[in-house]
Order: structure tokens, then sequence, then C-alpha cells
């Protein structure tokens, strides 16, 4: 037998044997590999996540491209979160990664700070920033409590809400336009109760293009959060009781968001007075 003979059926062996795995930064075949690490690009990457991939590949348009094609497809789940949230819920509930969501909150973060250095002082972009970076998490703990799943297990709910909150703050690039919808969960309590607010920060509350604007942030946000937790349950019976519990967790996400920029917000800044 030829070494030319030799080295196609080896080659013809190891495609039979294909295993589809693939690296997740390169797509380089991982197959018969034993250590974690990409021999074609380096990455250091986790078996168990490869292994999901293969059994359940992203449909999520960031966590399919590859490279420089992330750049468009940024933009394309940007625009499915916002505006077409019922078909990013069904994406998200069937694979999510927590490496992916990072950088996508990251973009997110760094878009709308290099946004504000035009038109805001340093002490309320670092405020509004770390008042936002404190929420997901919190927000993310507060939706696992919300979750039944999150009953039986707490770390992949968390893990999965945290993921969707980084998601979520997509929303954070419409700020470009006008800045942040800065609702206090007093302003939000006062005006439920008397009609009224009596505040520095009632614009809100007032019917203008800029209360508009700032609701309208407030409604994608608040109905892609309320449209992944309907997909996430549905699989439950009593679907009137899968509604009702949706809508209550949007209230009380409206609560929770007042309550953070309000308290956390207000300690953020206290720390650079």
């Amino acid at each position: 037998m030829t070494a030319e003979t030799t080295d196609t059926t080896t080659l013809a062996a190891s495609a039979a044997v294909d295993s589809g795995l693939r690296c997740p930064e390169c797509e380089y075949n991982l197959t018969g590999l034993t250590e974690p690490r990409c021999p074609e690009c380096g990455v250091v990457f986790d078996w168990e996540e490869v292994r999901r991939a293969v059994a359940n590949p992203p449909r999520i348009a960031f966590e399919r491209a590859k490279r420089w094609n992330k750049v468009p497809a940024f933009f394309v789940t940007w625009v499915t979160v916002l505006f077409a949230p019922w078909i990013f819920a069904r994406q998200i509930v069937q694979h999510a990664s927590l490496r992916h969501g990072l950088a996508f909150a990251g973009i997110c973060f760094v878009g709308t700070s290099l946004s504000y250095f035009a038109g805001m002082d340093w002490e309320f972009q670092v405020t509004w920033l770390l008042t936002a970076l404190i929420y997901i998490p919190l927000q993310a703990l507060w939706l696992s409590a919300l979750d039944p799943a999150g009953w039986r297990k707490t770390g992949k709910t968390l893990r999965f809400w945290l993921i969707t909150g980084c998601y979520t703050s997509a929303v954070m690039l419409t700020e470009v336009v006008h800045g942040p919808p800065l609702l206090l969960l007093g302003d939000l309590l006062e005006f439920v109760m008397t009609g009224r607010v009596n505040s520095w920060l009632d614009e809100l509350y007032e019917f203008s293009t800029e209360s508009v604007l700032l609701w309208t942030q407030l409604g994608l946000w608040i109905i892609v959060l309320c449209c992944v937790y309907a997909k996430r349950v549905t699989k439950r019976p009593h679907a009137a009781l899968v509604a009702i519990r949706t809508v209550v967790v949007g209230a009380s996400l409206l609560v929770l968001y007042g309550a953070a920029v309000q308290w956390i917000g207000a300690a953020v800044c206290n720390v650079f007075d």
C-alpha cells in the first residue's frame, strides 16, 4: 500500500468518525482531541459547551456569526431583540451563551457611554452605567425567583436570566437619541396615587415628544422581557395563568427599575459627592 493510499484511507476514516465538534472561535474540527484548546487558533474552550452546540446549535444571529460577520449579526440581533421580541424569545429559550451575551452587552454599554461624552458630565455617565451594571444581576435574581424552573435548577435559571439581561441591554443604545428614562420609584407611586408628580424628573409624566420617547424605551425593554418569560413558562398548563403572571412580571420589573434608579443610582452618585 502506497503512502498516498494510506493518507487517503486515513482522511476517509477521519471523515467517517467526524463527531461534528467544532471550535467555537474558528470552527476547526475538534474530533479526536482531548485537550480543551484549539490547535488552529489557540482558544481555550469548554467541552460541555461545544457538545451543547452540536446538539442544540445557536439561533441568535450574534451567536451564529463568526469573526467580522459578527458586526452585521450584532445589528440583526439588536433589531430582533427590540422590534421582534417574540422571535428573540423563541431563540434564547432554545440556546443562550453567556460569553456571547456578555460581549453583546459590552458593545451596548461602550456604544452608549461613547455617545454620552458629547452632552453629559462624567459623573452622570459613571453613575448611570454603574447603576445599569448592578441592575442586570439584580433583575436576574428577581426573574429567577419568579421562574418556576428556578425553584429546581437555581444555577441554570439564574444564568439564563443573566444572559437575557445582557441581550436586553440592547435598549441602552436607544439612549443615544435622547438619554436614559430616569424613572424614580417615588415619582411613579406618587403619580399612580395622585395623578401628578412634584419632582425635577417629571418629564416622564408630561404629554410631550420627550415623554413618549422615554416611555417607548421602557416599553420596548419590558415587552421583550415579558415575551421571554411567557415563552419560558408556556410549557406549563393554564394559559390564562401564564398571561396573568406575565403581566405581573412586567409591572414588577417597572417597580424594580424605579427602585434601582432611586436607591442604587443615588448610592453610586453619593460616592462622587
